[in-house]
């Protein structure tokens, strides 16, 4: 399966971390933050997404990206789909975080803020739900268990069709710039003056332009499509020529081998043996 002149936008997880979680422009994510938090971001500090196993059982955790703005630590995702366990993977995330960081002093920093954005599209029954849900942990009576802890998702699919009706001027702006991340290619060719939208057009189109990164893309697409079709026949749990196939071509794109066996089902060793 070979995708032929495929546009990639930003609703891509790797094309949205290649856009928003480069160091060395970060204009558009700070643009983001300061709608979202209605405020000036002054430091931003990427920190490795891969968070570490404290044991060998444990499994690997990564997530688009990790940074640090102003006393907040912001663990950021896109979603594509919604998932029935995505809950639970960002919850693993997060604690691996918390346990790194009160490992650092003798004194839990109470005043730091733990926040998880996400943002999601296909939700189910996302027409009924508000545009951002603030999940925190709570009791019935929202009496908090911690202060600083939150998860933060964006309904992506009801921003996109109904961003032009929000009244507040900079909630509206925020939503009409997430709107954009899903834009189709004849999109960029329209003029636009806001210097955001502007800045992300650009930089999608230098991605595009990247044979290399777009091999990537279209082989990891050619890995899931492979997946799901042995999936959908009930074939990815007895057929063994399958997961090896799936495995080599995991490895030849430089996936790390613990992914490669949660995907897989194969053994370490045997995914050693492929290598």
């Amino acid at each position: 399966m070979e995708n032929v002149d495929k546009f990639y936008n930003a609703k891509n997880d790797k094309v949205f971390k290649a856009i928003f979680a480069d160091p060395a422009d970060t204009f558009l994510l700070e643009t983001l933050l300061n709608l979202t938090f209605n405020t000036k971001v002054k430091d931003i500090k990427f920190e490795n997404p891969e968070l570490l196993k404290r044991n060998i059982i444990e499994r690997a955790k990564t997530c688009d990206f990790i940074v640090h703005i102003d006393g907040k630590l912001l663990h950021i995702e896109l979603n594509s789909n919604y998932k029935k366990w995505l809950h639970l993977r960002n919850l693993n995330f997060f604690s691996t975080s918390f346990g790194k960081d009160t490992e650092i002093g003798k004194n839990y920093d109470i005043k730091k803020i733990f926040i998880n954005i996400d943002y999601t599209y296909k939700l189910p029954n996302s027409k009924n739900l508000d545009n951002v849900l603030v999940y925190t942990i709570e009791t019935d009576d929202h009496v908090k268990y911690v202060d600083n802890i939150y998860f933060v998702k964006f309904n992506m699919d009801r921003i996109k069709k109904e961003w032009y009706n929000v009244i507040d001027e900079r909630k509206r702006k925020l939503f009409y710039y997430l709107s954009k991340l899903d834009m189709e290619e004849e999109e960029l060719e329209v003029e636009e003056e806001d210097e955001f939208v502007k800045k992300l057009k650009e930089k999608l189109k230098k991605l595009n332009q990247n044979k290399e990164f777009v091999s990537f893309l279209s082989r990891e697409e050619d890995i899931e499509f492979q997946m799901n079709s042995e999936r959908s026949e009930g074939k990815i749990e007895g057929k063994i020529e399958g997961k090896i196939e799936i495995a080599k071509n995991m490895l030849q794109m430089k996936f790390d081998i613990n992914s490669i066996s949660k995907v897989t089902g194969l053994s370490l060793k045997e995914i050693e043996g492929l290598q």
